[in-house]
């Protein structure tokens, strides 16, 4: 027992010590260069920074709403979005996506021979 008591002294002795001297030596090195007078100053320009672009974040929200109620939720005309649709030229679209969709499963079905594939028995078409 007196042994591990031993054991467990030391160790406390030795942390003790290495705290004195880390703090002495911590001291100096704030003494040699200004330690907590920079970190005042570097802690001031953050705070600074930091209300600079808080401000400049608030300005811009509110221009933005400003903005938003001016025009309507981004959209400029004062009618309806759907009575400004032309009926023919959405006939179109849909046909034209259509095709392509077509076009595009009946490039997908060829094989990479070039020759096209005959007819499934088990289809339906």
């Amino acid at each position: 027992m007196g042994f591990i008591s031993g054991v467990i002294t030391g160790i406390v002795l030795a942390a003790g010590a290495a705290a004195w001297y880390l703090s002495r030596a911590g001291a100096g090195f704030r003494d040699a260069y200004h330690l907590e007078q920079r970190l005042g100053e570097l802690g001031d320009e953050v705070e600074r920074l930091t209300r600079d672009l808080g401000s400049t974040v608030s300005a811009q929200v509110a221009e933005m709403r400003g903005m938003n109620a001016d025009t309507g939720n981004g959209h400029n005309g004062t009618g309806s979005v759907a009575g400004t649709l032309d009926p023919a030229a959405a006939s179109a679209a849909e046909a034209a996506s259509a095709a392509e969709a077509a076009a595009e499963i009946d490039a997908t079905d060829e094989p990479a021979s070039g020759t096209a594939r005959g007819k499934s028995t088990t289809s339906s078409d």
